[in-house]
């Protein structure tokens, strides 16, 4: 019997030695950043050491929930793994927006943990969780907080980062909703009473900074095509784009970072739905870039609206896509934008008032004209001939119209037009932007033309044109003097072993309104207003201004020059 106990006790003392030689190689996995193989270890052991890597590791791979699962198990016989498996679940329920019960538990670490270094460090991360949260966000922590002297922390912290009337309004919950002794309070009460003090000392309206080490995840929504096809490279050098934009952003921020997921959309709308519910249920996106056709953004904006995740489209531009979308921005400025920008050019910029517009009914230009027709009358001037026709049935003839623009056919008003619009787009527009010039050369007039970015193509060298100048919009356009580019190419060459083409400088510009957005405003709760509020951004291709809508609204205006007459020149 004696001998019996003594091998198990030396089976059992093998035994924990070869537990322990197995979390420690567990460990190592983990500060390796292997956090796979490192589960692989831990979930093998009841061990509280085990248990504790086990909820840092799902924590490290951004599986919050499952971390606190694990982080739950380990119990209070060792104070050092306790400490230390609550104050990671406290980083968990911050990473899922669930701020009392990471205030709560950061409250008593700093209270009552035996460990210094973790109440410390509990005490510093609670300290910029209050000092972090928004309106929202502090009015919810502030009803679900078990602790009285967490909601005064909440209204202290609020007092200058708050307008006043909220600060007030949150102080009064708190004397209402406390037992404790509120007479202690009277220099908070007097610099709530006093809004001239208030604003004076106070800035209200600044943003909040986030706490040391918070990561953004940033997802994009992108089709993948096959190698063969000639749109392979469209969506490839977009997230390439955006890749080294998200590198150099970690690179120059220490305390916070950015972490990309890709989700491939295809071509189909019917994709959409899947895609947003995965990447705010399973990748806790805090925006999405992308997508890159108007009718799949246009599924996938219902579901940013529904979980309040904004979406920064690259290159979608259609006019219904920002139809009472709240969280849906678009860096590539819509048809009507255009329509509006080129009518304030003809007006404030070339001085015309006596205008007119021709457009194909049905078309991405029609919004085009309307919006140049509303913007001119706003502006003071006079659209004389509007034509939004379906040309199509008419063959693409449009001579019966254009006509119509010679002051001599119209011997009542005899208009003398400055400058006639035609946004036409598609595959037949090369077809309208020939006729029309036909029959601007059959007129023999020197009127302007107002054009579409198709117009940059138009061959005006062998027409009989001599006066005529043609104006067109552009939205994605590369300065040749922007010294970045040679930079960015040269990353883009080292990182990718390729050259970029012009989507890789439009991924990498779309993230960086992201970033910089996201670095502005701290809390990704602030980027629905944040996002409103970029302006004057110059990028590599584009320029963003949203001025407080939901579409950028820079638009370049280039004159088509005469090859013939640039050279004279």
């Amino acid at each position: 019997m004696k001998r019996l106990l003594f091998t198990l006790v030396l089976l059992f003392t093998f035994s924990l030695s070869a537990i322990a030689q197995s979390i420690e190689t567990g460990i190592e996995f983990y500060e390796e950043g292997n956090y796979e193989r490192a589960l692989r270890i831990f979930e093998q052991s009841n061990n509280p050491s085990a248990q504790l890597f086990a909820g840092k590791s799902y924590y490290a791979l951004n599986n919050f929930i499952k971390a606190k699962e694990y982080l739950s198990k380990v119990d209070s016989t060792s104070s050092e793994i306790f400490s230390e498996a609550k104050f990671t679940a406290s980083l968990a329920d911050f990473q899922l927006k669930n701020f009392a019960a990471s205030l709560d538990a950061l409250h008593e670490l700093k209270q009552n943990s035996r460990e210094p270094s973790v109440s410390r460090t509990a005490f510093s991360f609670y300290r910029d969780v209050v000092n972090y949260l928004t309106l929202e966000q502090r009015f919810n922590a502030f009803r679900a907080t078990k602790y009285d002297a967490v909601r005064l922390d909440l209204v202290e912290a609020g007092i200058g980062k708050l307008d006043l009337v909220s600060a007030r309004a949150l102080f009064k919950a708190y004397k209402t909703s406390t037992i404790s002794d509120t007479t202690n309070f009277a220099s908070i009460e007097a610099l709530l009473s006093d809004s001239a003090a208030y604003m004076q000392r106070y800035n209200p309206n600044r943003y909040t900074k986030a706490p040391s080490g918070l990561a953004y995840n940033i997802g994009v929504a992108l089709p993948q095509f096959d190698i063969e096809s000639p749109q392979f490279e469209i969506p490839q050098h977009l997230y390439f784009g955006i890749q080294l934009a998200v590198e150099k952003f970690n690179s120059e921020n220490t305390d916070l970072k950015a972490f990309l997921t890709y989700k491939n959309t295809g071509a189909d709308a019917a994709n959409a739905p899947a895609i947003a519910n995965e990447l705010a249920w399973n990748h806790d996106a805090d925006i999405i870039i992308g997508p890159l056709f108007s009718e799949v953004a246009v599924a996938m904006s219902q579901y940013a609206e529904l979980y309040e995740i904004p979406m920064l489209t690259p290159l979608a531009n259609s006019d219904s896509l920002n139809l009472d979308h709240n969280y849906t921005y678009q860096l590539n400025p819509t048809f009507a934008i255009q329509g509006q920008r080129m009518a304030q050019f003809a007006i404030r910029n070339l001085g015309y008032d006596t205008l007119a517009v021709i457009a194909e009914r049905g078309s991405l230009g029609e919004p085009s004209a309307v919006a140049f027709l509303d913007e001119a009358r706003k502006l003071g001037g006079e659209v004389v001939r509007y034509y939004v026709e379906e040309l199509e049935s008419e063959g693409y003839d449009i001579s019966k119209y254009a006509r119509n623009f010679d002051p001599e056919v119209d011997t009542v008003f005899n208009y003398n037009i400055d400058a006639v619009y035609a946004p036409f787009t598609g595959n037949i527009a090369e077809t309208l932007i020939s006729s029309l010039l036909t029959n601007l050369e059959a007129i023999g007039t020197d009127m302007t033309v107002l054009g579409s970015e198709e117009w940059e193509m138009a061959d005006i060298d062998s027409r009989n044109l001599p006066d005529t100048e043609i104006y067109y919009t552009k939205t994605f356009e590369q300065d040749p003097g922007n010294t970045d580019i040679e930079d960015f190419e040269s990353e883009f060459r080292l990182r990718f072993d390729t050259d970029p083409n012009r989507f890789a400088l439009i991924g990498y510009d779309a993230a960086n309104v992201a970033l910089r957005t996201l670095k502005r405003v701290q809390n990704p709760a602030y980027l629905k207003e944040g996002l409103k509020k970029f302006n004057n951004y110059r990028g590599l291709i584009m320029d963003v201004s949203f001025q407080n809508t939901h579409i950028n609204q820079e638009v370049s205006i280039k004159q088509l020059q005469d090859k013939e007459r640039a050279g004279e020149q």
